[in-house]
């Protein structure tokens, strides 16, 4: 793909064909939590990393020339791009130099899952802007290929191939419903359904404590740093990137779910789907539960990004609620 700020169907379809002897397809589901209506869980959870990150990490990386590989990449996340990053890396032999920063707040269980990789974890600052404020002044003095999370075409093709499955797996969906944070796997995503199947209706959910997305769209500008309230979906808490600005018009819907109906799917999905979803991974599916997107009588498709919530929060919910 080139390097053109406006995402394409052909670029994505060119990431699949890139990525899908490493990724295989994800399941599709139905779940019994979101019952009685007709809803599948794109298991994104299941992914290697336990996070969708990992599609558009490789992605970037495979489709670097040999002498960028040889210089080094750099990264910064809140958990889980590193992991696709680091994934990647090991995938492809071990043989690239990889330096990835990560704030203090990184959830314990993606740091532990982080260490076992061939690369160099750097935990740096407070919040997600520290580590990615020192990764990019590492790359530039080091000379080395930084990977953006999800502003990036390279990376936001990888992780919109996401779309292609689900069109495949459920040809008559008719709403496909994803989380936000930067929003990069909701840029692609739409582009990809809508490109081949422009019915079906594209929902972008993110948290009430985060509302970037809303606001942004408000304000008539990408709010790349937003004043997050404290949430439980960490992963997605922030601003959004130009991408997904840029590519707005693509999204039918756009919802903001309370932190009490999070807490609530991320049980629900455990007890009745026995699927383990972080607090941005059962943002979508929490969407419906919750009662904020009404079905139109076609099948649902939500996305559950990612599985890696720290073992402590987990079992303080389940306690609550057991």
């Amino acid at each position: 793909m080139d390097d053109e700020r406006t995402l394409t169907l052909a670029g994505i379809e060119n990431a699949r064909e890139r990525i899908r002897r490493q990724l295989p397809p994800t399941p599709l589901r139905r779940s019994f939590a979101l019952r009685p209506h007709d809803v599948w869980l794109k298991l994104e959870c299941w992914q290697p990393t336990g996070s969708f990150k990992v599609r558009g990490a490789l992605h970037h990386l495979v489709s670097l020339a040999e002498t960028e590989r040889r210089r080094g990449v750099v990264a910064a996340s809140a958990g889980n791009h590193a992991l696709g990053v680091a994934w990647a890396v090991q995938t492809l032999g071990g043989s690239v130099p990889a330096v990835l920063f990560v704030p203090e707040t990184v959830p314990r269980a993606k740091l532990e899952k982080l260490r076992s990789f061939p690369v160099t974890v750097r935990v740096t600052g407070a919040t997600y802007d520290d580590a990615y404020d020192a990764s990019l002044a590492y790359a530039e003095a080091a000379g080395a290929r930084y990977i953006h999370p999800y502003d990036d075409p390279l990376t936001a093709a990888g992780q919109g191939t996401v779309g292609l499955e689900i069109l495949e797996q459920l040809p008559d969906v008719g709403q496909v419903v994803v989380p936000v944070g930067g929003g990069g796997l909701m840029a692609a995503t739409a582009v990809a359904v809508k490109a081949k199947a422009p019915g079906v209706r594209i929902v972008a959910v993110q948290p009430a404590a985060s509302p970037s997305l809303s606001e942004s769209l408000a304000r008539g500008e990408a709010l790349h740093l937003f004043p997050a309230a404290p949430t439980l979906a960490d992963g997605v808490a922030g601003g959004i990137g130009d991408l997904v600005f840029r590519h707005r018009a693509l999204i039918d819907e756009v919802v903001n779910v309370p932190e009490s109906a999070i807490e609530e799917t991320i049980v629900a999905l455990l007890a009745e789907d026995q699927v383990v979803a972080e607090g941005a991974g059962a943002l979508a599916a929490a969407a419906l539960r919750c009662g904020l997107i009404a079905p139109d009588g076609r099948p649902v498709a939500v996305v559950v990004s990612g599985g890696n919530i720290d073992a402590r929060h987990l079992a303080r919910l389940l306690a609550a609620r057991g």
